[in-house]
């Protein structure tokens, strides 16, 4: 049995979800949303650990893979700014079940294992591992001391600002927003505060020719090139999306880009990542970072990149290799 850790609202699952029917491999899809765990059943007996759903229940021993797409409970907007002490005992003891839950399953292989997805999340780690083997990235500073954010400025404008968070905050309107990454000017950083203030992420702007994101799937590689300068509103951040005006291509990497793939993801031991880069006008990759649960749907629709028969291919082969 293939069992995929994701919510009810999740295409990329639906998709791959599809191919593996197709592979009459079993599975089970363990949804993570707060509608679909007010109905569902999870049980440990001190030995054995049971999922139900819709009355089919499986156990850990019935698990030959799993593919994580979700880690814990999976909140809608609204859900995050529940502050009620009811729903946060709900999510607290769900989010620590389910940890016990994994723990039972760390004999099978996952795509990716959560302790390492979760690791890899590091930004100031990732930055660490593409330095070592080969990438060139941005310079950068991190720090909520003023005057270096002000010298950082004066010696590399411009810069940007970037989130190591990429939550979504409530605005006085009751809306929902996102930050994204923006060009700050020398005024903006003289808002800064010179006490209280949280570490910020400066990076050094850095004109793009186009960016591209790179899929690896085991030691299979799906690149896309994304031509943000087109467009008005993705030209800074292409999360922006501004499809319409933003082609994608499927392309090949340089040899050596590749190569330093290969290292990096070793590096990090992932089977999965999606990683960002800019190229420069000179034809120089800069390294942004990783995301080893990456959305790569619109990619494969835009270019035909077959990413998700390669984690159907994935998933399966381990569902056979252990003789389900």
């Amino acid at each position: 049995m293939i069992l995929i850790l994701t919510d009810q609202y999740d295409k990329h699952a639906d998709a791959v979800i599809e191919l593996i029917s197709k592979e009459n491999a079993k599975f089970f899809r363990f949804n993570l949303d707060v509608n679909s765990l007010k109905k569902t059943f999870l049980s440990f007996n001190g030995t054995e650990w049971f999922i139900t759903v819709n009355g089919k229940s499986i156990s850990p021993s019935e698990i030959s893979c799993v593919w994580h797409r979700r880690s814990f409970v999976e909140m809608t907007l609204e859900e995050q700014v529940d502050n009620s002490a009811d729903f946060k005992i709900w999510k607290n003891e769900w989010n620590k079940t389910l940890l016990g839950l994994y723990l039972s399953l760390i004999e099978v292989p996952w795509l990716n294992p959560i302790r390492k997805s979760h690791k890899a999340e590091n930004k100031y780690l990732q930055f660490q591992i593409a330095q070592k083997v080969g990438f060139t990235t941005p310079k950068m500073i991190v720090t909520n001391e003023k005057q270096k954010l002000l010298q950082f400025y004066e010696i590399n404008n411009p810069v940007v600002l970037k989130m190591m968070s990429q939550d979504f905050y409530q605005t006085s309107e009751n809306t929902f927003k996102g930050i994204y990454v923006n060009k700050v000017s020398y005024d903006d950083l003289l808002q800064f505060e010179e006490y209280s203030e949280n570490p910020i992420v400066l990076q050094q702007y850095i004109p793009k020719k186009y960016e591209v994101r790179y899929t690896v799937v085991g030691d299979k590689h799906f690149v896309c090139k994304i031509e943000s300068q087109k467009s008005k509103i993705a030209n800074i951040d292409w999360r922006r999306y501004d499809i319409a005006n933003t082609p994608h291509f499927a392309i090949e990497p340089p040899t050596e880009v590749k190569e330093n793939v290969r290292k990096f993801m070793s590096d990090m031991d992932l089977e999965y990542g999606a990683l960002d880069f800019i190229v420069t006008e000179k034809d120089e990759w800069i390294f942004l970072e990783v995301n080893s649960m990456g959305q790569w749907l619109w990619i494969e629709d835009l270019t035909g990149l077959p990413i998700s028969e390669l984690i159907c291919s994935w998933l399966t082969s381990k569902y056979r290799e252990r003789g389900c």
